[in-house]
């Protein structure tokens, strides 16, 4: 009997391209949104660390241009807190949408797989079938050989 053959690979072989360039984009989504979280984080830090220091300022009678300085640069850190934040809102969108997307690749992908499987196993129950019926006549035919020369008759 011939090697099997899924009549489907390669259907089978565009999906599993396709799965793997979800899985890509869904990586670079999740970088971006790593390093959207981080950029955050230290912005937070800078803008923490900006008001102790007019906090500071403040408490040891710094001159009102030194605060006021302190103050925009604490309120344009604040923005760029917010903007950040807004960057990280929209990378893990992204990084929802990607994984949704790989998701339905990989599906597309383990249905083409499970009936690659359940061909794979009906062949090889067939293949199988033909070697015990093979192997069956083999027997038989030894057998009526030794049954007759066993018995005398020719």
């Amino acid at each position: 009997m011939p090697a099997f053959r899924f009549s489907l690979q390669k259907v089978l072989d565009v999906r599993q391209e396709s799965e793997l360039q979800e899985a890509k984009k869904l990586a670079f989504a999740q970088t971006e949104a790593d390093v959207a979280r981080r950029v955050k984080a230290d912005l937070n830090a800078v803008c923490e660390a900006g008001i102790a220091r007019l906090a500071q300022a403040h408490g040891a009678g710094g001159s009102v241009g030194h605060l006021q300085n302190l103050a925009y640069v604490v309120s344009r850190v604040e923005e760029q807190v917010g903007e950040a934040d807004a960057a990280c809102r929209e990378a893990d969108g992204r990084v929802s949408t990607q994984l949704r997307s790989f998701h339905e690749a990989f599906l597309r992908r383990k249905s083409l797989d499970h009936l690659k499987e359940r061909q794979f196993n009906r062949w090889r129950s067939e293949e199988v079938l033909d070697e015990r019926k093979t192997l069956d006549e083999v027997a038989l035919v030894r057998h009526a050989r030794l049954g007759l020369d066993g018995w005398g008759v020719t």
